[in-house]
């Protein structure tokens, strides 16, 4: 084995150096003096020395890093040998860039210019070597929806090759999400999702939708190009907004990408953007040649489609199409939730092919009642519709579409329809639990926890810690026990837990008092009376001394909740 020390020596060529044959010799532990005979136009300096002129023979190599051998046989490199293979290895690299862009010059292979650079080299090693990981399983996913993507660019006369865009988006990913809420396989912001056609709501979000997201691509980019007229401008000015890049060519009054790339005003990621695609491409459809052998190709995505009425349980849908309910998610990645969307004749969802028909007759011969599991739900004092769909692990939004409630107000009493999601992921079991919005009669379901009128403070509690347990709200609790702000609740302190447990007064003893009594007491001893409203007085302080609820007191004198009072006003304290 040949005994090597790489000694780096930095030297600089220049036109008529009058080198023949000048041998660098080094040695392991030092460099012996070299000499370089240096013409008059020259310009010589202790670090480096500058060019003037061109050359024949060094004019590639303005500058150079050479590495001086020491073997042992005491062989000498040649600095016009080192050259000489130098220019060979880049000879071959331009021979093969050449053969690349000569194939995209004749369309023999590419719709979309290709052009090599130091920049499309550079992401090419980054994709191949130090991101090889992300590359490949982005090439491993690409197959399951690149066949139905290029069919959708070609209807509309976009290069295929745009295609993997979606590479250098999101790695073929449908719930791709980034710090700019761009979102899906195309990473489309809402605002312009919604502008070609995409619908975003508390429901669906088509952005994760592969193809629909890709026939908004394609519509995207064939106006992009209906504005540059390039390919190059179009795609980067997808990534930046067509605004940012008619501005770049107003301010630098120029077409040419590369040339715009030169200037500060578009973001790095902008200028990256072209070279990134490129790279991408190239290494999408030769990865052997980068190195990227043996990648395992997902089949192409196929599926049926059903039309489902209305809002119907995806667990009922994966039963009716015999597949697991985690398949049906993967082919309906733009369904959000459990369900489909609500108040929609037909919604055509995915099953796995040679399924449909069989989903279709199943669900055709199922009751409406059995499409989706709700629950009729009687509103108690002091719930709000904050605890309702913390209690049944959903969102106010649906609970407002479903019960057509413009606002978040709702009345003690009254019943809500609340959509629940069927329990496990198997067969689907039909019980008598499962309602629609019409039904009238309901039983409370047994998971409802029971919430005690009065709770006694324990070390460790706070107010949000006992709004949770008792699925209360906050300003509920300090509204029924006159709590500011900024008051704090210690250990053993009585908290009323409801609207009518408000103004009791509890004895404290070791154990609980009733306190029925006492208020049984109180309105006895109202009974038949008025009293006349003074200074500062409110619905809540009167009701509170005289051992009634806010509501009788309403109810007593033609009030409301917030009706504010009046000195000398006269209140009923019992019904007439």
């Amino acid at each position: 084995m040949k005994k090597r020390c790489m000694l780096l020596l930095v030297l600089v060529v220049c036109t008529a150096c009058g080198l023949e044959k000048t041998a660098l010799k080094a040695s392991p532990d030092k460099f012996h003096e070299i000499r370089l005979p240096i013409s008059q136009d020259c310009v010589c300096s202790e670090s480096s020395v500058g060019l003037k002129g061109n050359s024949a023979e060094y004019g590639l190599y303005p500058w150079m890093t050479l590495a001086a051998e020491q073997h042992e046989d005491g062989s000498v490199l040649y600095l016009h040998e080192w050259l000489a293979d130098a220019r060979k290895e880049e000879q071959a690299d331009t021979a093969d860039d050449l053969e690349i862009e000569q194939k995209a010059r004749t369309g023999a292979r590419y719709e979309f210019p290709i052009v090599i650079n130091k920049k499309v080299k550079h992401f090419i090693s980054y994709y191949s070597t130090v991101n090889s990981s992300f590359t490949r399983r982005s090439l491993e996913r690409a197959q399951l929806y690149l066949p139905e993507m290029r069919r959708i660019l070609r209807q509309y006369h976009i290069p295929e090759e745009l295609a993997y865009m979606v590479l250098i988006e999101s790695g073929f990913t449908t719930h791709a999400y980034s710090r700019a809420r761009a979102c899906g396989p195309w990473q489309f912001i809402s605002g312009t999702g919604r502008k070609y056609g995409l619908k975003i709501n508390w429901w669906v979000d088509e952005r994760r939708d592969p193809l629909k997201s890709t026939y908004a691509a394609a519509k995207y980019l064939h106006d992009l190009y209906g504005y540059f007229d390039s390919w190059y401008l179009a795609a980067a000015a997808y990534n930046a907004g067509e605004g940012k890049i008619m501005r770049a060519i107003k301010k630098h009054k120029t077409q040419d990408f590369w040339e715009m790339s030169r200037f500060r005003y578009l973001k790095r990621e902008t200028k990256e953007y072209i070279p990134r695609l490129i790279a991408a491409i190239l290494i999408a459809r030769e990865p052997e040649k980068y190195g990227l052998s043996n990648v395992s190709y997902l089949p192409p995505l196929t599926f049926d489609e059903v039309e489902v009425h209305d809002a119907t349980d995806l667990q009922v849908v994966a039963w009716a199409a015999g597949c697991k309910f985690s398949d049906l998610k993967k082919l309906n990645p733009e369904l959000r939730y459990w369900c489909t969307p609500p108040k929609v004749k037909k919604y055509l969802v995915k099953v796995p092919s040679g399924a449909g028909a069989q989903c279709q007759q199943k669900l055709a011969g199922l009751p409406p009642e059995q499409r989706i599991t709700f629950r009729r739900h009687k509103i108690r004092s002091g719930e709000s519709l904050s605890t309702i769909a913390h209690r049944y692990r959903t969102s106010i939004r649906p609970i407002k579409e479903l019960n057509n409630l413009s606002g978040t107000r709702i009345r003690a009493g009254s019943y809500l329809v609340i959509p629940v999601r069927a329990q496990g992921s198997g067969q689907v079991v039909f019980s008598s639990k499962i309602y629609t919005a019409g039904v009238r009669q309901h039983r409370m379901p047994q998971s409802v926890i029971h919430r005690p009128s009065a709770y006694r403070v324990r070390r460790g509690d706070s107010l949000w810690k006992i709004a949770h347990k008792y699925h209360v709200s906050v300003n509920n609790i300090r509204k029924w026990n006159s709590l500011g702000r900024s008051k704090l609740i210690k250990p053993g302190q009585v908290l009323a837990l409801s609207e009518q447990r408000r103004g009791r007064r509890v004895v404290k003893k070791r154990k609980w008092v009733k306190t029925a009594s006492l208020k049984s007491e109180k309105q006895r001893s109202s009974a038949g009376k008025t009293v006349k409203v003074r200074r500062g007085d409110t619905l809540w302080k009167v009701s509170r001394k005289y051992g009634l609820t806010v509501d009788q007191l309403c109810r007593w004198n033609g009030l409301k909740e917030r009706s504010i009072l009046h000195p000398g006003q006269v209140l009923s304290l019992s019904a007439q």
